[in-house]
């Protein structure tokens, strides 16, 4: 035998309610009861009914509100992976692909221009596809200079360009370069918790980051930073796309 159709399941439900709660009314009556006995039957016969099939009810309605709220959070998600593809991944290893196929023989200003238009995609790509609003994404490179710096070489995102240089000698220059040379990936939930050395929240206009190396294993290039403007508006589970981004950054970089 056929299953019954969906719309006459959930109408036979209220109609089993009511009949059952009948069944109690009659129960009653053939039994005699009057006054009071009677009331508290059919109440106790209704509270029953609703209990053996309402709370049901009321878990399947539930069931179906998560499943729908599932249904929408994987179409976002499939929708971000696919913005990902298009927008960054896409564009990114077509240009790192053009490097390696030229660099054997170019050097110079084409060279430049290819690793510049990478870097670009690299650092829209970090601050659009997080989901976040008014992020910015930085690149820091790292110089030859004695001591070591890692200075501003690229922002995207929010207008506000980076300020901070980070020098060799000095705390937070020292826990930068560290970071860098250790290739250690740093989140910071919040900038005003006072983690980091020599850092002075006051300065700037962010509370919440994340600092990925640009390096291969045999050598640095600097860090990628992206930060916002208010607490939350980065995860921990936000590290692995920057992470990413960085990466073939550095390949792109490694001529």
């Amino acid at each position: 035998m056929s299953a019954l159709p969906a719309w006459a399941g959930r109408a036979a439900r209220p109609v089993a309610i009511g009949a059952a709660t009948v069944a109690w009314v009659l129960s009653a009556l053939v039994n005699n009861l009057s006054g009071w006995l009677l009331a508290g039957s059919v109440t106790a016969g209704a509270v029953l009914t609703v209990v053996a099939v309402g709370l049901p009810m009321h878990a399947e309605r539930q069931a179906r509100g998560r499943a729908a709220t599932a249904e929408q959070v994987a179409e976002e998600a499939a929708a971000k992976v696919q913005l990902v593809v298009d927008d960054a991944l896409e564009p990114l290893a077509y240009l790192i692909g053009r490097i390696s196929d030229r660099r054997r023989w170019v050097r110079g200003r084409e060279l430049q221009e290819l690793q510049g238009q990478a870097k670009v995609v690299v650092l829209a790509a970090t601050a659009e596809v997080l989901g976040a609003d008014r992020l910015r994404a930085c690149y820091f490179r790292l110089t030859d200079d004695r001591p070591r710096q890692l200075v501003p070489a690229g922002f995207h995102g929010r207008a506000e360009a980076p300020r901070s240089t980070f020098v060799g000698g000095t705390p937070i220059g020292d826990f930068a370069l560290d970071l860098l040379d250790r290739r250690d990936d740093l989140f910071c939930a919040d900038v005003q918790d006072g983690d980091l050395p020599g850092f002075q929240p006051g300065g700037h206009a962010y509370r919440t980051f994340i600092a990925v190396p640009v390096a291969t294993e045999a050598r640095a290039f600097g860090i990628l930073t992206i930060d916002g403007l208010k607490v939350g508006d980065l995860t921990e589970a936000d590290v692995a796309a920057v992470r990413v981004f960085a990466r073939l950054f550095a390949i792109a970089l490694n001529t």
